[in-house]
């Protein structure tokens, strides 16, 4: 007999059709991280598939099985229904598609489940017209993703010293140790890889509350980049390709 686990939260990642009637469903949840279910029958009631089965959607799932691949049993909606609009929508299968190729399977994400709920309640504000409102919550849910996956160093410590940066240094990101200090002439400018110590200071104060300053996005986008890069692969992101062939630029 399948074995039912108790009702938890959940929002759709990705869903795919299954069969003549079903839909593979990728799931994010607090308890078990990313975890994949097949929703049978969805693809038959249209309803349910308007109703519940929707991205940005709260969910109370129910899932029965012990494989990898569970089935969905009964669901709830665990709240109003996140509508994003514009460009905001965008953002949101970004950040989708960022946790689908991110995370492991079968792993609790407690903290990054919070995360993309703090993210989509704040796009849901945004009216979306306008490709800069994007920034400061995705560069912020990009950063703790990346944090919460152990591939983002402690902004504010310096690997070389092994105590804090100091705001009038220069620090360059190195992949295996972290942020170490760059010794160069005062008219030499910063390349990719190297950042402010007052930056990296601004930028650790801003994600514990929040609040990203309008001079602090092109740090924070060099510095996510950098660290996505390699994560990512060669693969592109489709959402990012999505929203160039709607909008026709490359402003995100």
């Amino acid at each position: 007999m399948a074995q039912q686990q108790p009702l938890q939260p959940a929002y759709i990642l990705h869903s795919r059709p299954y069969s003549d009637s079903s839909l593979i469903l990728e799931l994010l949840t607090p308890e078990y991280g990313r975890i994949g279910c097949v929703a049978r029958g969805a693809r038959r009631d249209k309803q349910r598939r308007q109703q519940s089965l929707q991205p940005f959607v709260p969910l109370l799932v129910s899932l029965l099985g012990r494989g990898e691949l569970k089935t969905l049993g009964p669901v709830e909606n665990a709240g109003s229904a996140l509508w994003l609009k514009g460009r905001a929508v965008y953002a949101g299968l970004y950040a989708n598609e960022l946790l689908m190729r991110l995370l492991a399977v079968g792993e609790a994400q407690y903290e990054v489940f919070a995360c993309y709920q703090t993210l989509l309640q704040t796009l849901a504000a945004l009216d979306g017209t306008g490709a800069g409102q994007l920034e400061p919550p995705l560069r912020r849910f990009e950063l703790q993703l990346l944090q919460e996956l152990g591939s983002c160093p402690q902004l504010s410590y310096c690997a070389h010293s092994q105590g804090p940066v100091t705001a009038g240094a220069c620090y360059r990101l190195e992949a295996e140790t972290g942020f170490v200090p760059v010794h160069r002439r005062g008219d030499e400018r910063e390349i990719r890889g190297e950042f402010s110590g007052a930056d990296l200071l601004a930028l650790e104060q801003a994600l514990q509350n929040g609040e990203f300053a309008t001079t602090l996005l092109a740090p924070a986008k060099r510095l996510t980049r950098l660290l996505l890069t390699p994560l990512l692969g060669d693969r592109p992101l489709q959402s990012r390709e999505l929203f160039r062939q709607v909008y026709s630029n490359n402003d995100r």
